[in-house]
């Protein structure tokens, strides 16, 4: 098989494709809606001033609208809150991986093969013949 001239090593890996474009969607996706809960507790918190104001201004009138802004604040802070669990675990899963790629180098070195249409491994039946078997799904390794 022919490589395609100037194909990144991700346009030789067809299974790492949607897993980087599926990540990368979830990571721009948590951080526009971390963009649009930031702008609503900025303005519920205004909203909140002005309703003590009128509580105090007016009365117990305002106390009802109050305590649901106020919980409509509390729950928007609790969002964002797993937004922030949530990349912060994402970081920590690529930072663990990368270590764990550099301690498996240095023990076990592999090399990696451009991932064939269908991902295969050789391997040698008991009579030392090599035999071809699928490998993990886009996963083609040879080892040394």
């Amino acid at each position: 098989r022919r490589s395609e001239p100037n194909a990144t090593p991700y346009a030789r890996q067809p299974a790492m494709r949607p897993a980087q474009s599926d990540l990368v969607n979830i990571l721009s996706s948590l951080e526009a809606h971390w963009h649009v809960l930031e702008a609503e507790v900025v303005e519920i918190g205004s909203d909140i001033e002005h309703c003590k104001l009128c509580s105090k201004k007016y009365g117990d009138w305002f106390d009802s609208p109050l305590q649901f802004l106020q919980e409509l604040q509390r729950m928007k802070k609790e969002k964002m809150k797993e937004i922030l669990v949530a990349m912060e675990s994402f970081n920590n899963n690529l930072q663990g991986g990368r270590k764990l790629v550099r301690t498996l180098e240095r023990t076990a070195p592999v090399a990696v093969l451009h991932a064939p249409a269908k991902p295969v491994t050789l391997l040698r039946d008991p009579r030392g013949r090599e035999r071809r078997a699928a490998a993990g799904r886009g996963c083609a390794f040879t080892f040394r």
